[in-house]
């Protein structure tokens, strides 16, 4: 082998909302590309202490070869033979062609591989699983309160003795979880109480879902990790907060900017993260900005405001926002 590869921890959550692609579409070197598919010819190969894990992906548009690479320990064994062949899965990775840079000599597969790419799988999501009660749990995140509501009080005792109108949001996590958030600010997480004085609910691709207390402390509900651990930030208290689907945007009383969530095919320039006096949103670009010094910059550098001043929203709610002070 050429170079040392140590293995990352495969992700089981990607948002539901990515753009899907088609493996006949995929033409050159591309990262972060979501397929839906399923697998078929599975090949294990080991050299020392790595672990090669060939694969052939089959979505509506053709067939692309790809891999899992992995330490051989106990954990990715374990990981490699829970894959079902011929199951529907949600894939990330990267698309590799076989140039010199990928090709070594090392390597036992490199004459299984059909055409002149691979498919590098960096993510891998059962969608066949992921089922509450018989629904589609991608189909539960999009249920109103009153639908929520009914689902939920028909399949769990969740809700027993609680009516629709002491109900502020239920949300749903890709884990299966059912989150309730009461007028009177209380928690249930699966029935039980959780939490207390709580005012929102932060729903972050349903891997994360975060409670919002009265005080803008952001306390991790589901998917406690040191990501969601950092953003809570020794419960810190916060001056602003800005919640969309992918991510959450938090501005701190020291004037600067702590985030979590997905930012996909964005710049982050640290500057931007510093000495900030405000933040808020541009709708017609569905972007976050700060202002500082009474101008107006694109936090992940996707539009240029240094020639004109957009209409930025620093209070109150959208379809898919909400700025929590």
């Amino acid at each position: 082998m050429t170079k040392k590869i140590n293995f990352r921890k495969i992700e089981t959550t990607i948002p539901e909302n990515v753009f899907i692609s088609h493996i006949d579409g995929l033409i050159g070197k591309v990262k972060n590309v979501t397929l839906e598919g399923k697998f078929h010819d599975m090949k294990v190969y080991e050299i020392e202490d790595t672990m090669f894990v060939l694969v052939k992906i089959v979505d509506c548009s053709g067939d692309i070869s790809a891999v899992f690479v992995g330490n051989r320990n106990d954990d990715f064994k374990s990981f490699v033979e829970g894959i079902v062949m011929n199951t529907d899965y949600r894939i990330r990775g990267n698309v590799s062609l076989l140039d010199d840079d990928f090709l070594d000599e090392a390597l036992p597969f490199q004459d299984e591989i059909k055409g002149n790419k691979i498919f590098c799988i960096t993510a891998l999501q059962d969608l066949s699983s992921i089922r509450l009660f018989g629904v589609d749990i991608v189909k539960l995140y999009d249920y109103n309160l009153n639908k929520a509501y009914d689902f939920v009080n028909d399949n769990t005792d969740y809700l027993k003795g609680i009516s629709v109108i002491e109900v502020k949001d239920i949300e749903f996590s890709c884990n299966k979880d059912v989150i309730i958030l009461l007028h009177n600010g209380i928690v249930l997480l699966n029935g039980k109480e959780m939490l207390e004085n709580v005012k929102a609910v932060a729903f972050i691709n349903g891997g994360a879902i975060f409670a919002i207390t009265n005080n803008n402390v952001i306390i991790p509900v589901v998917g406690v990790c040191n990501s969601t651990k950092c953003i809570n930030n020794n419960n810190y208290k916060y001056k602003k907060i800005i919640i969309t689907p992918l991510v959450i945007a938090a501005l701190t009383f020291e004037k600067d900017i702590r985030l979590f969530g997905m930012v996909c095919e964005g710049f982050i320039d640290y500057h931007r993260f510093f000495d900030v006096d405000d933040i808020g949103y541009v709708e017609e670009n569905d972007d976050i900005v700060v202002i500082k010094d009474g101008k107006v910059y694109s936090l992940f550098h996707e539009n240029d405001y240094s020639n004109e001043l957009p209409d930025v929203l620093v209070k109150g709610s959208t379809d898919t926002l909400d700025i929590i002070e």
